[in-house]
């Protein structure tokens, strides 16, 4: 029987994919329940991250970014797959779970009590955002602090990550890093106030996963800053004018984290290119103001320093991730190129083509930090509601690919999985909601057809919620 929900019967078509998973799954799908047929060289493991849980003793979290963070798992193997998910056990999670009700601070609302419960509280992690592999250890991360390391193989939570104890108490931690092509070091940031104001810390993270060097730069707010980018030499920021206004009053529990954000154009922005060598600034941009959260493949070419991103024109998106139950998606954002010159410094922004508006762009990690076209991304089409398309851009020729879902099916995240030597030479994998059976999907897409034609589709008995992003572990890298 269904359980009670907080999704209104006049909701979105999509909105019962953001319906509570309570149950934590372990199971075998062989070969014969396959839709098509795995490849051969697909073997490894797709993971998925996202809250696993929207709403809890009957409230709504004030936030998508509040839910408690689930981490699916699906292995390719000769037989078949195997697929497996469980909630990753923070102390907000816990606490939450064993009150069942909303007991903690989060990004989108207070704890219950008022002041006195909230004061000098910062929001408590739902380790619900991306995940990283690295050293030997699969972490999911958060954007307000350390992440968490779960066992790669039972998704079991084996505590929080401190990199040898290279970062310290509360300090921030995004959600989104960067491996290394030729250092095998892994980059990470994150944002907080230090004695002279906002900073950004850098983190260097060694190939055996302590911490290696770290460092910091000033900021003029305490922006949002959720992504960056990365080519060989430079690391790449982009303070948007997105921040945090009435800092105080979050901090005396008066005001959630999200009450708190501002988008001001007035503000200005600023692209920041810090040299890996050194961990600082070597080059500071003024561009136009927007918003931007996602980055494609970032290389040099010549004396510039060339990045793919979608843009968007404010933060208006939040609507739709405060009202999630609720919130039809007419578009989403654009794709385009930023080109900033290390030597004139002159930049130039311009927009790429694209058929549907999107989000989450992906491209071939095996180009990471060197010349690539292709960018893949999460499409909105025909003013579908929510993410209900897979897009591929060559961003050389212009051409677009735009593989639509049927009526009633929405995906995710699709991230690459390489087959041949070439760029774009392999396959994309995602999770794919479908709103008729209440039911997902698994899907493995041709990246290099035209039509990202399905060659393969692993049914589940059970919808895996809405969530942010994806990743790929060859089983080469993940001896399970």
């Amino acid at each position: 029987m269904r359980k009670p929900s907080l999704i209104p019967d006049d909701a979105p078509l999509h909105a019962r994919g953001f319906e509570n998973l309570e149950t934590e799954t372990d199971l075998r799908i062989a070969n014969a329940q396959i839709r098509g047929r795995i490849p051969d060289t697909v073997r490894g493991t797709f993971f998925r991250i996202g809250p696993g849980r929207n709403q809890l003793g009957g409230e709504k979290f004030g936030h998508w970014f509040d839910g408690d963070g689930m981490m699916h798992a699906m292995t390719f193997t000769d037989d078949g797959a195997w697929y497996r998910n469980r909630f990753v056990r923070t102390p907000k999670y816990n606490k939450d779970t064993a009150a069942g009700k909303i007991r903690c601070r989060s990004f989108g609302h207070n704890a219950p009590g008022g002041m006195l419960a909230n004061i000098g509280r910062p929001p408590a992690s739902a380790a619900n955002t991306s995940l990283a592999w690295h050293g030997g250890r699969l972490l999911a991360l958060w954007e307000g602090g350390r992440p968490w390391q779960l066992d790669p193989a039972t998704l079991a939570t084996l505590g929080e990550c401190n990199f040898a104890q290279g970062l310290r108490p509360f300090e921030p931690f995004s959600a989104h890093g960067h491996h290394h092509p030729g250092n095998g070091c892994y980059y990470n940031h994150g944002v907080s106030v230090g004695r002279h104001g906002p900073q950004l810390n850098l983190y260097e993270i060694g190939p055996d996963g302590g911490m290696k060097r770290r460092s910091t730069l000033p900021l003029q707010r305490l922006a949002f800053l959720h992504g960056s980018a990365m080519s060989t030499r430079h690391w790449l920021f982009l303070e948007h004018p997105l921040g945090i206004k009435g800092l105080p009053q979050a901090l005396l529990g008066r005001r959630t984290i999200d009450e708190c954000l501002r988008f001001n154009p007035g503000w200005g922005m600023k692209a920041h290119v810090v040299d890996l060598n050194t961990l600082t600034v070597s080059h500071t941009f003024e561009l136009d103001p927007f918003a931007v959260f996602h980055f494609g493949n970032c290389r040099e070419e010549g004396d510039e320093l060339v990045v793919e991103l979608v843009r968007f024109e404010d933060f208006s998106v939040n609507d739709a991730l405060r009202n999630i139950f609720t919130h039809h998606q007419d578009d989403a954002g654009e794709p385009g190129q930023l080109r900033l010159n290390l030597r004139t410094g002159q930049h130039q922004y311009r927009p790429l083509p694209y058929l549907a508006g999107c989000e989450f762009p992906q491209f071939d990690h095996r180009y990471s930090g060197r010349p690539s076209r292709y960018l893949y991304s999460a499409a909105l089409a025909n003013h579908g509601g929510f993410f209900n398309a897979i897009q591929r851009l060559d961003t050389h020729s212009g051409h677009v690919a735009l593989h639509p879902l049927e009526t009633g099916r929405f995906t995710s995240e699709a991230v690459f999985i390489p087959e041949g030597e070439k760029e774009g030479d392999g396959y994309l994998c995602a999770a794919v909601y479908d709103a008729n059976q209440h039911r997902s999907e698994v899907i493995i897409y041709d990246a290099r057809s035209d039509a990202l034609e399905e060659v393969a589709a692993v049914p589940l008995p059970h919808h895996i919620p809405h969530g942010f992003h994806c990743g790929w572990i060859s089983q080469q890298r993940l001896a399970l």
